[in-house]
């Protein structure tokens, strides 16, 4: 009986001992691992079960509050918790989640930026470092840009591992993550640090890597108490002038503008641009598309302070949506400014977007029998006004020109040459582009696609049905870049892949002949060069000797053939388009079954026979190119 009962002293003991002790490291953990400031912060937290498995503990909340309670007076904290998973990622501060009402892609890494004083979101942006190489370097240019004293999010979705670049990781590493570069390939993490001057406060970080190569890593769950601050850690003192009370009021609201709210010379928002050299501006409508993409906007618009001839005030910025971030930087910019509710979704919602915004620049400008579209994720080159405005004499009086536009689809760096020099062709680039009241009262607004048809807007006015054979007048070096990896239709390898290595004209002031791309003028133009041009060896192939198949020549007038047995047959086209590096997803830029583009800095035209109506010009003992479809080659 003795021995029984000291055993069940010793049990006895040994539960307080536990109980003790588990309770010494709920205080522990209250007191040293919730607040900010904490070293310990850098140790692993734990790894939660995904959302649904996740219970919150009441007893652990109200010590909690005791804690906060017991600090001083004046004291204010900020609550808050990162879910990340394959499927979702979420932030929740004191309790009200903040959801992502974007329709926009989040995958990959997402990084969310608080102010340190209200708690308040002012940057939430996500970079697709699975697909795109291009997003690292954004990301690492986002963070440095962002002032001391923010509290910085972040949170993966899916995987944000495979093209995440050493640089990009090494830089995390930098400002206090211990496990960055510990993560693989779909694992899952979240992490939040706050720069104070020139001290880190890591206050949580969390991960989980996949138990297998073809698995997501199970979903981690942090929460963490942030104190935050009387006063900004870091205030600017910028001149008092009108452009600087917009900066300010911006700045104060938004954070990752760093070149325009970094206090010693930021960058200017003055829209100013020069005249024309006979002191004129171009007084037509300007419409610019934009949805809830602020940064690239800005990168938009700031790029229009160049181009010769721009009227600020024939300007309106149009915007899918009541996004409040793209409305400041349109504000921010001095511009005219029009929202209006997205109707539909997707695709279809874009197309409503075009067609509302044309018809109410038409409204607004009774007068103007012509209007200038362009696209937030577009640079402009310095006299894209210019061409427009020398082309326009040809599309008031030519019946067979549907639009003028700004990009050439074929205008690779290694495909084009002379800024002069324009084409016309039976596609509609977009991109950039003027469009007729005529051409849009009295055909294309009645029919325009309705809400409930998911049809790409440029897709439908390429329509045969459509174009009623008339066709498009482009630049050989286009005027407009595509630099937007982040939407519908094109993603970081896409832009990549297609959009990347096209060329944009640097040159002002540049001469056209508008008079050649009159449709008469233009037939002159081609035959003239078709019976000028030298046909190449048809023996080669431009797929199996890439490197010979044009002459190592400057300057000089190139002609082949390709298999085209009617309007409509691009295989072999496709081919070679792939080997030469171009758009080769569908076919585009030609006019009557030809091509024309430039290799080597030779101006070359392929004509597919027997379709086009310049095969007549083809050697009777030349047979034309057949190259069978083949995959995509790597760029």
């Amino acid at each position: 009986m003795a021995w029984r009962r000291a055993k069940t002293g010793l049990c006895r003991f040994i539960l307080w001992l536990v109980i003790v002790s588990a309770g010494g490291v709920v205080i522990f953990n209250m007191v040293f691992v919730l607040p900010i400031t904490s070293e310990l912060s850098l140790l692993p937290h734990k790894i939660e079960e995904p959302r649904e498995k996740l219970t919150r503990s009441a007893t652990l909340d109200d010590r909690k509050r005791q804690y906060i309670a017991g600090k001083p007076s004046g004291a204010r904290y900020l609550e808050l918790e990162i879910y990340a998973s394959k499927e979702n990622v979420t932030l929740t501060l004191n309790g009200k989640t903040r959801v992502d009402q974007s329709e926009m892609l989040i995958r990959g890494l997402n990084v969310v930026v608080l102010n340190e004083v209200t708690g308040d979101v002012m940057s939430s942006r996500w970079y697709d470092t699975y697909e795109s190489k291009a997003d690292s370097d954004f990301l690492v240019n986002h963070l440095k840009g962002l002032r001391r004293g923010r509290i910085i999010c972040f949170a993966i979705k899916d995987d944000a591992v495979m093209q995440l670049s050493k640089e990009a990781k090494d830089y995390i590493a930098t400002i206090g993550s211990s496990f960055i570069n510990r993560l693989q390939f779909r694992s899952t993490w979240a992490f939040v640090v706050q720069r104070i001057n020139d001290k880190l406060f890591v206050h949580a970080e969390s991960f989980q890597n996949p138990s297998s190569g073809d698995e997501w890593a199970r979903a981690v769950k942090l929460r963490t108490w942030v104190k935050l601050l009387p006063e900004t850690n870091e205030k600017c003192n910028w001149a008092d002038t009108v452009a600087n009370r917009r900066r300010q009021e911006f700045c104060d609201v938004y954070e990752g503008y760093g070149d325009v709210c970094k206090c010693e010379e930021p960058v200017t928002i003055e829209l100013n641009p020069p005249p024309f050299t006979d002191g004129s501006r171009l007084q037509l409508p300007i419409a610019v598309m934009a949805s809830n993409r602020p940064y690239y906007l800005l990168r938009m618009l700031r790029g229009l302070q160049k181009v010769e001839g721009l009227d600020p005030s024939t300007m309106t910025v149009f915007i899918d949506g009541f996004w409040d971030e793209p409305a400041a930087v349109t504000r921010l910019m001095g511009l005219k400014l029009q929202q209006h509710a997205g109707v539909s979704q997707r695709n279809a919602r874009v197309a409503q977007h075009y067609k509302r915004s044309i018809h109410d620049s038409f409204e607004q400008h009774p007068n103007a029998n012509y209007l200038v579209i362009l696209e937030e994720d577009l640079d402009v080159s310095i006299d894209i006004l210019s061409y427009f405005k020398q082309l326009l004499p040809v599309y008031e009086k030519d019946a067979s020109v549907y639009c003028i536009s700004a990009w050439n689809d074929q205008g690779y760096e290694h495909l084009c040459n002379d800024p002069a020099m324009m084409y016309r062709v039976e596609t509609m680039p977009g991109l950039g582009w003027v469009l007729s009241r005529k051409l849009f009262k009295n055909e294309l607004e009645e029919k325009w696609p309705k809400p409930h048809e998911i049809v790409d807007w440029d897709m439908w006015t390429r329509m045969p049905s459509n174009r009623k054979e008339r066709e498009c007048i482009i630049p050989d070096i286009s005027r407009t870049y595509h630099f937007g990896g982040k939407g519908i239709n094109v993603g970081g390898l896409m832009q990549a892949l297609y959009f990347e290595k096209h060329a944009i004209n640097q040159e002002a002031h540049v001469k056209m002949d508008p008079d050649k791309m009159y449709k008469e003028n233009y037939e002159k133009e081609i035959h003239h060069l078709l019976s000028e041009a030298k046909v190449l060896n048809h023996t080669k192939t431009p797929c199996a000797n890439k490197d010979d198949f044009i002459p190592d020549t400057h300057g000089k007038l190139y002609v082949f053939y390709i298999s085209m047995e009617f309007p409509g047959d691009f295989k072999t086209w496709q081919s070679m388009a792939s080997c030469l590096r171009m758009w080769d997803l569908d076919a585009r830029g030609f006019h009557k079954s030809m091509w024309r583009f430039w290799l080597k800095k030779n101006h070359v035209l392929v004509i597919g026979c027997p379709a086009s109506v310049y095969c007549s010009y083809k050697p009777a003992e030349i047979k034309p190119l057949y190259i069978p479809r083949i995959p995509p080659v790597p760029r």
